[in-house]
């Protein structure tokens, strides 16, 4: 390590630090220690055997005992693999993760201002950093690099798509945001930042009217891009966010070097205006049985809505509803009409196991804020949350009880329909996904809930451990020897209260139990 370019002039302890957390590993013959384009977050010591390195297909040079592999992967932003590595014959190595480098990198300063003027300088030379730094975190851009690539609008595995969220990650900064924060409103002229959601969702409003939620996307894009001087929508967080922050003076350089990232933004910008102008003038009375997606032209990944269908309470509530959000637009908006507003304070009792189920009078729930918990014979069965639906077992199996009980945690807002309404609306406008969406819902709470039941029988039939402390009683012989005296308890277990563990906690058992003799 000491004698490779990489780690040349290092402290001697940093070295011996790398060597313990590095990881040992045996490869067999012509076995890949890396391919070419693959991700890699980790770098190879060879410490006997031989291997080949091939790019783009032609042969570049084998390498031997003592040889540095992939090295560039601790260092560079994008960590991709440069070349193939293909052993040669039995190779003993050791690996190194980004992770312990950059952890133990931590420990010595000198290390870290030496490799961070290097990444700075070969940058510079790049022309990939624009907003310059004093102090670059390899492995929080490295990571932030991984975070862009799980947005859909940057999963293009294109290499001109690779390079731009590269230098994206390196230009950015990551910012939480707690539910209910504005990061832009409606009409606002400061247009200087667009937003990158990485975690959670945000709820986006235009003309008063609730457009939907979007979750992994890009926001902000049509101000920073110059398309229009104000903001044409407000985005509220709906839940904690993580969000990348990109300002107009960094994203337009970038977007001057990639013109085919710029395109794709510039599409998406334009599918979004047609969006908002065709939610915002469509009459209500124009429904079809189109999907909301296709309905309004949106791009996978665009918000999810019902555009001036459906009021804004409900429209949010369904948006986040998994078995309602991607609903026909009549489904939804004739199930919104038939829903009443339902209230319950911290521990009430919503639903009753072994409840008589009658579809005209009992209701089907929709949380809208709160949660609700399910308890099925003393034994928690599952936590529901804001947007999910409860209720509708016993009406969609056609049951004549209610098969579990729903009680609110907290203060619970739930909107509700009849278990009749709701049987009709599902007749009325049958949809292949809902339906489908439901079955398996329906499906995986039946399996929990038989588990729970199969548990709770266990433990039923559990055997009772009961603690016992002996000791030896003194007693005097005729020949005045002292020696144990050996006495039966059968009369000391005779009246013993015997408690046993159930799912619920400690009970007093009254069953009789026949104790065997004791034996000396």
């Amino acid at each position: 390590l000491s004698r490779s370019k990489v780690f040349r002039d290092t402290h001697e302890e940093f070295i011996r630090d790398l060597i313990v957390a590095c990881t040992r590993r045996e490869y067999p013959v012509n076995r890949y220690l890396m391919e070419e384009g693959m991700k890699g977050d980790s770098m190879f010591v060879l410490f006997n055997g031989i291997v080949e390195v091939t790019a783009g297909g032609r042969y570049i040079c084998k390498l031997k005992d003592g040889s540095i592999i992939g090295e560039t992967a601790l260092l560079n932003i994008d960590n991709r693999r440069t070349a193939s590595v293909r052993s040669l014959s039995k190779c003993d190595v050791a690996i190194i993760s980004r992770f312990s480098f950059h952890s133990i990198l931590e420990k010595y300063p000198w290390e870290k201002r030496k490799f961070q003027r290097e990444m700075k300088h070969k940058l510079m030379e790049l022309g990939k950093l624009i907003d310059v730094k004093d102090d670059i975190n390899l492995e929080q851009q490295a990571t932030q690099c991984d975070a862009l690539k799980s947005v859909p609008f940057f999963s293009d595995p294109s290499d001109a798509m690779h390079e731009f969220v590269a230098e994206l990650a390196m230009n950015t900064s990551t910012y939480w945001y707690k539910p209910g924060t504005v990061l832009m409103k409606e009409g606002d002229i400061n247009c200087e930042e667009m937003y990158i959601l990485l975690r959670g969702s945000c709820e986006v409003y235009s003309c008063g009217q609730l457009l939907g939620r979007i979750e992994n996307d890009v926001i902000g894009e049509i101000g920073v891009l110059d398309l229009l001087e104000r903001r044409t929508a407000t985005v509220q967080t709906a839940t904690a966010c993580q969000c990348m922050k990109l300002s107009r003076q960094v994203m337009v350089p970038i977007l001057a070097k990639y013109p085919d990232a710029r395109l794709r933004l510039l599409e998406l910008a334009r599918t979004r205006l047609t969006s908002i102008n065709e939610s915002i003038m469509t009459s209500q009375e124009d429904l079809s049985g189109t999907a909301i997606q296709d309905l309004c032209g949106r791009l996978p990944g665009c918000a999810i809505g019902f555009g001036p269908y459906v009021n804004s309470a409900d429209a949010s509530m369904f948006a986040i509803n998994p078995i309602f959000q991607d609903a026909p637009i009549p489904l939804v908006h004739a199930l919104s009409e038939r829903l009443v507003d339902k209230t319950f304070k911290d521990g009430e009792v919503i639903l009753q196991d072994g409840e008589v189920f009658q579809t005209g009078k009992s209701f089907v729930y929709f949380i809208v804020k709160g949660e609700v918990e399910i308890w099925k014979e003393g034994n928690f069965i599952m936590l529901l949350q804001q947007g999910e639906t409860f209720g509708e077992l016993a009406a969609l199996r056609k049951l004549p009880f209610r098969q579990v009980t729903a009680k609110a945690k907290g203060a619970v807002a739930c909107r509700a329909v009849l278990a009749r309404s709701f049987l009709e609306v599902l007749e009325q406008h049958p949809s292949d996904v809902v339906t489908e969406i439901l079955e398996e819902i329906m499906t995986y709470r039946e399996q929990q809930l038989k588990k729970k039941l199969e548990l709770h029988n266990v433990l039923a039939h559990k055997t009772v451990d009961i603690d016992f402390m002996f000791f030896k009683l003194p007693a005097m012989q005729q020949d005045e020897r002292v020696t144990p005296q050996h006495q039966s308890m059968a009369e000391a277990l005779k009246d013993l209260q015997v408690y046993e563990w159930t799912a619920t906690g400690k009970a007093l058992t009254k069953k009789a139990r026949d104790l065997p003799p004791l034996t000396i």
